[in-house]
């Protein structure tokens, strides 16, 4: 009796195991009735066994199976933003007021001695679009390539407002907005860096000023150093931060404002930094079974199309993968 229930036993401990084991899907496979079609066609795959779940890849930009895991990849890096003078001289009467546009490869923190400490390169001149009448409306930049400065781990992209007491005029107050910073590689694939105000972080840092500047009035509209929206409502000028664009700098109307120097920063940036292509869900472990799939390519090349079968368990999953090279003609 006992040794008929330790065979049972072993039985049921075999079946409790076999069940987080999974078989390879071997028996899935793809095939189409052309190895060529014109864009805009609907090519129709043929999807035959049926696995737990099937994703399918289709080789275009940001589809590639091959980079589905990559997360860096060096590109033509480009930045673009809008700035817009809202007072002061309009040029080209002399103004000591500028508005420059900085990067650094070495920024170690963002107050005023690690600034002053780090190497900054001026590459206002890459851009030839800044205002050049006072207006509330904001002129859009070049498109401005900075990709030679993708080979440092991480960069720092800085606008620095350089204000000088005058005594006869109101130094000019600037606003910016829509900065925009993309990766784009040689396959096509665009990767944002910064695209938005909510996912730039900005830190706004102003340098040692001989006299120091007593109006409290200087101030971008972001957070300060250690100073941001969600530590309060209010920078440490009393300014209240803004959590989308326009971000400004509003040096008042006074005329005898001190000398300031005022820096808005974003945090570091990986210039090499991309997004792993995707795939598009075929199937699921909830559907049934999928017996064909139609994609339609919309633009004329060669693509390396893939499909990825897997069977999952709580334990494992197993993958087989099937690939077609297609042709789509203009």
């Amino acid at each position: 009796m006992r040794s008929v229930i330790y065979c049972f036993l072993c039985v049921l401990l075999f079946v409790a195991c076999r069940k987080n084991l999974v078989d390879t899907p071997a028996d899935f496979n793809v095939t189409t009735d052309l190895l060529a079609y014109k864009e805009g066609d609907s090519v129709t795959f043929n999807l035959s066994g049926n696995p737990g779940t099937i994703v399918f890849f289709s080789g275009e930009a940001g589809k590639s199976y091959e980079n589905r895991t990559r997360t860096s990849a060096a590109g033509m890096v480009k930045l673009q933003f809008q700035t817009s003078m809202q007072q002061g001289p309009v040029p080209p009467k002399p103004c000591p007021d500028s508005l420059l546009l900085l990067i650094s490869t070495n920024l170690q923190g963002y107050d005023a001695a690690h600034i002053q400490q780090a190497t900054w390169t001026n590459i206002s001149s890459r851009n030839t679009k800044w205002p050049k009448s006072l207006a509330t409306s904001f002129t859009t930049s070049d498109t401005i390539d900075i990709s030679d400065f993708n080979t440092a781990e991480k960069v720092n992209i800085a606008f620095r407002v350089l204000n000088k007491k005058t005594g006869t005029i109101a130094q000019r107050k600037w606003a910016i907005q829509n900065l925009t910073l993309y990766n784009n590689l040689p396959d096509g694939n665009a990767a944002p860096l910064f695209t938005n105000f909510t996912n730039t972080a900005w830190v706004q840092a102003s340098l040692p000023q001989t006299p120091p500047d007593s109006t409290g009035i200087n101030a971008w509209n972001v957070g300060t150093w250690n100073v941001s929206a969600a530590d309060s409502v209010r920078n440490s000028n009393g300014i209240t931060i803004r959590t989308s664009y326009p971000i400004t700098f509003n040096p008042g109307t006074a005329v005898d404002n001190e000398d300031n120097d005022d820096w808005l920063i974003t945090t570091a940036v990986d210039l090499k930094a991309t997004k792993p292509d995707v795939g598009a869900v075929v199937k699921n472990e909830i559907a049934l079974k999928a017996s064909t799939y139609k994609y339609v390519f919309k633009k004329a090349g060669t693509y390396q199309v893939t499909f990825v079968a897997t069977n999952n368990s709580l334990d494992e999953s197993k993958s087989q993968i099937r690939q077609l090279t297609l042709k789509i003609l203009p």
